[in-house]
């Protein structure tokens, strides 16, 4: 009986396993998961810290930097953009 070979047993440093499908997302749709207006996720969108993409005339984010972006803390009063 073979075994199937496990990424996580790897031994290379920092090396972690993300999933295959690439995930875009657009304002509607953050707008939809968030709650918020779509004035707030505008202006998300376009804060030069968000990893917001322009695909034509359609800004996306990828579904990992969004979850990266909100795993770190944000200050409104920290970050100028906002004020």
């Amino acid at each position: 009986r073979k075994l199937k070979s496990n990424i996580f047993s790897r031994q290379e440093p920092n090396l972690f396993p993300l999933s295959s499908e690439i995930k875009f997302y657009s304002i509607a749709d953050v707008q939809e998961m968030t709650k918020w207006s779509e004035a707030t996720v505008q202006k998300l969108f376009n804060d030069p810290k968000f990893p917001a993409a322009n695909y034509g005339r359609t800004k996306l984010v990828e579904a990992h930097a969004l979850i990266n972006f909100f795993a770190e803390r944000h200050d409104k009063e920290r970050e100028t953009y906002w004020t």
